[in-house]
């Protein structure tokens, strides 16, 4: 699909306005401080959708990819699409004609036939700071919302936390999804220091076996992008990519991460897609982690986390990694870090999920 770069241009750089205007209302030196955040993360973003639009094909697995419809897919709909009508319903599009499952998160209770809500601190590998609680999961207007809050509460096994936030996954209700497939997921996220939104596919015999992350967001590193990353056969960070979504902002729009794992005369393909559009693709010659029932491969997690090694923690200064002592962006820790396009986290938080979707191959 041909990419108007120019209306695209106009877009982001409207939408940067809106944000400069806001920050006129600060004090003086408020906003330079934030003039320049924002017109440091606009040539960033413009750097990347020149890349975007500038790639040819390239050979499969060089991590090099065109920005290509995904095939057999339909389009998506435009980049936050789709608002709230109707007492916050929201309008999804058409599930395709071969859909195998989906859950569209109608209705007003999460179905725990599919999913179960932890209760539990299951990032502490991590180093994230929230006790993840079945309260902090809820279904309403069509939409599936997990919101992290700051309040302080004692976790199973005694620990004692000041952020509490949700996971669902369908691990523990035995649901799990064949080998290949489209895994797709419509969701708006929140902007902010110490927010982890994530939806990814965790291996039957453990992520540690594999893992696909479809779609993470690092907002401390990279605002305004989310990333994909495969962790397979112990390899950690086998291959990744990063993908433009939005100008970070209070009111985030809604889009589609999307991975489709195909077989492939080399071993396995792996192609990740945001709005309907290819940007990254590998193929795992390797590819041990096959030896699992090829029908019942995968488990489905969605889940915010907060704080962690590559978040920080929200109260910290900008940009400051505690955990590591270093800087998300760079600069010199831990009051000397860049900020660039970085938004303190506003509490209550919510990850704002439409559907998630799967097709078999």
């Amino acid at each position: 699909m041909r990419t108007n770069r120019s209306t695209m241009t106009r877009g982001i750089t409207g939408l940067l306005a809106v944000l400069l205007i806001t920050a006129a209302a600060c004090s003086p030196s408020d906003r330079s401080a934030q003039e320049k955040a924002i017109k440091d993360w606009q040539a960033k973003l413009d750097a990347q959708w020149k890349r975007l639009i500038a790639q040819t094909a390239t050979p499969t697995g060089s991590g090099r990819n065109p920005s290509v419809p995904v095939a057999g897919r339909p389009a998506a709909p435009p980049a936050g699409g789709g608002s709230a009508q109707g007492g916050g319903s929201v309008v999804s599009p058409p599930k395709p004609a071969n859909l195998t499952w989906s859950d569209e998160f109608d209705g007003s209770t999460l179905d725990t036939s599919v999913w179960t809500p932890y209760f539990n601190t299951y990032g502490d590998g991590n180093n994230e700071m929230a006790c993840l609680t079945p309260n902090n999961v809820a279904i309403s207007g069509g939409t599936l919302k997990i919101t992290a809050r700051r309040e302080n509460i004692t976790c199973p096994k005694g620990s004692v936390r000041k952020f509490t936030s949700g996971f669902i996954g369908t691990r523990e209700t035995g649901k799990y999804f064949a080998r290949y497939g489209h895994f797709e997921m419509r969701a708006r996220l929140p902007h902010g220091f110490g927010l982890w939104p994530a939806f990814w596919l965790r291996h039957r015999n453990g992520a540690g076996v594999a893992e696909v992350d479809i779609m993470e967001y690092f907002h401390a590193s990279d605002p305004g992008e989310t990333k994909a990353t495969l962790h397979l056969d112990g390899r950690s960070n086998l291959s990744k990519r990063a993908i433009a979504f939005e100008a970070p902002t209070a009111t985030p729009g809604w889009h589609i991460w999307a991975v489709d794992i195909l077989p492939d005369p080399a071993g396995v393909k792996f192609t990740f897609s945001m709005d309907g559009q290819a940007y990254h693709s590998y193929v795992d010659t390797q590819h041990r982690w096959t030896s699992a029932d090829q029908n019942a491969t995968w488990d489905i997690a969605v889940n915010l986390a907060v704080g962690g090694n590559w978040t920080g923690d929200p109260d910290d200064p900008l940009g400051y990694l505690a955990e590591l002592n270093r800087c998300a962006q760079g600069g010199t820790p831990p009051n000397g870090c860049r900020t660039d396009g970085i938004m303190r986290a506003s509490f209550p938080a919510t990850y704002e999920v439409d559907y998630v979707r799967y097709t078999a191959a």
